[in-house]
């Protein structure tokens, strides 16, 4: 009764609860979350190694890579994989996000690059119908995923990720490389240089922290 008297009050007091997040996703140690629902800012650093993320009921979707160190001819070696798209529904639910096998070893990095494929779960093991994709495009570690993203759900109708405007609903062509001399390697890093200065303050923190990980 005590307690019921105390809520109330906070209630009356105008005190409000906080509101429950109604879908949790989970992922597997082998995967990185890179983006939630077309946006880089899911609340935590994207470099962080963030296990789960609370959403809301209805559609989401999720982007997310391997990243993992494989046993290669007694050594170890860094995968990444290429990012990849999960959409879903879910309501109420706890649902894990894991890699639909074991990737222990270079034959089965190398099953996985080839035809890579998740698998999506509830607590009780049921199976989550989602849609999946390969990000297609180009993006890098300087300006992030959301371009790429959003040309990507632009493409597929996907509006509601839309989490800033796109100029086209195409996906970013990759420009040919030019072959440059080493006499011309100032000029290399100094397009570096320039790409790196004209990003933002947060643009900046996030390579500078990517870049010390690595």
């Amino acid at each position: 009764m005590k307690k019921v008297v105390i809520l109330s009050s906070l209630l009356a007091a105008g005190f409000t609860l906080p509101a429950m997040a109604d879908v949790k996703v989970e992922l597997s140690p082998d995967l990185t979350l890179l983006a939630v629902n077309g946006s880089e800012d899911f609340g935590e650093k994207w470099y962080s190694n963030t296990r789960e993320v609370n959403l809301h009921d209805g559609d989401n979707q999720v982007l997310v890579r391997i990243e993992k160190l494989i046993p290669q001819a007694g050594d170890w070696a860094k995968f990444n994989s290429k990012p990849m798209v999960v959409s879903f529904n879910a309501n109420n639910e706890i649902v894990k996000l894991s890699p639909a096998f074991k990737i222990d070893g270079i034959q089965a990095q190398n099953a996985f690059e080839k035809a890579p494929k998740l698998d999506l779960r509830t607590k009780s093991n049921q199976a989550v119908n989602f849609n999946f994709a390969v990000l297609p495009g180009s993006y890098s570690v300087l300006t992030g995923y959301e371009k790429a993203l959003a040309a990507y759900n632009s493409k597929q109708g996907n509006l509601e990720y839309l989490s800033t405007p796109i100029q086209s609903a195409s996906v970013p062509v990759t420009t040919t490389e030019t072959v440059i001399q080493p006499s011309n390697q100032k000029v290399i890093f100094s397009s570096v240089q320039s790409d790196f200065l004209s990003l933002s303050d947060v643009e900046r923190k996030k390579f500078l922290q990517w870049a010390i990980i690595q």
